[in-house]
């Protein structure tokens, strides 16, 4: 295992090679300081951390270091076998779930870059190499029954599937939750989208307002995220994604 600090904690991972580049950008404090930071805020002893797209243990197994406890889910199944060896060399308590979040019975995930294992692996979009499997789903009513405190924050990362996930943010308890990290990715949700590449921006637009209205009963803490975004998006002519921070009124 490899010892890797970042932002004031120490996390032990598997050797691999292939995200030597990465792990650089950790350990250098460069990769979403805003992440860690809005955890450190939000998470304390009396908290559950629930990460809705756990990917290789970045966030979770810190998290679990301030945190009451850690409920990890991901259905990616290389990601998910790096997150069962990280349990041994890591403290803290951290509840591994092998799922999507999704209210349908299963989800079809897709690889990107040629396999699993990347942090892309989305139930939107596929890669050229077709690779794909059928994943069994969690709810978000189902993991806040599993939390062993009264306390919440949720994280959800989930490469494009926040569109279709509407119903279950709005199945989170406004009571317990003291915030939550979401990861919007407009990108992938107009790459799925057919006709003209305007009407796709547009629809694109109209879905994101959806999204953030499903959050109703927490307070937007950075709305200015969304500007920052859509002003790159038109200086680059492609849509850039952004992370959002609601917190409880």
């Amino acid at each position: 295992m490899r010892a890797i600090t970042y932002f004031q904690k120490t996390v032990y991972f598997p050797e691999k090679p292939e995200k030597k580049r990465f792990f650089a950008r950790l350990q250098a404090g460069e990769w979403e300081p805003g992440t860690f930071r809005n955890i450190e805020r939000l998470v304390d002893d009396r908290t559950t951390f629930i990460d809705i797209g756990g990917w290789i243990g970045v966030t979770p197994y810190w998290a679990a270091q301030i945190a009451h406890d850690v409920i990890a889910v991901e259905p990616d199944p290389v990601c998910f076998d790096v997150l069962t060896q990280m349990r041994a060399g890591n403290v803290g308590r951290v509840e591994l779930i092998a799922a999507a979040l999704s209210e349908d019975e299963s989800l079809v995930l897709h690889s990107v870059g040629g396999g699993f294992g990347s942090s892309e692996t989305s139930a939107l979009i596929a890669d050229e190499t077709g690779m794909a499997i059928t994943a069994r789903t969690v709810t978000i009513p189902e993991l806040q029954a599993m939390a062993k405190s009264e306390r919440l924050c949720i994280k959800i990362d989930i490469e494009g599937y926040e569109y279709k996930a509407l119903n279950q943010f709005r199945a989170i308890d406004r009571r317990r939750t003291a915030g939550v990290l979401l990861a919007v990715h407009p990108q992938i949700l107009a790459a799925t989208l057919s006709g003209p590449a305007a009407l796709r921006v547009l629809r694109t637009v109209a879905a994101t307002i959806r999204l953030v209205r499903s959050f109703r009963g927490f307070r937007l803490e950075n709305p200015s995220a969304m500007w920052v975004a859509l002003r790159k998006s038109i200086a680059r002519r492609e849509l850039k994604g952004f992370d959002l921070l609601f917190v409880a009124k």
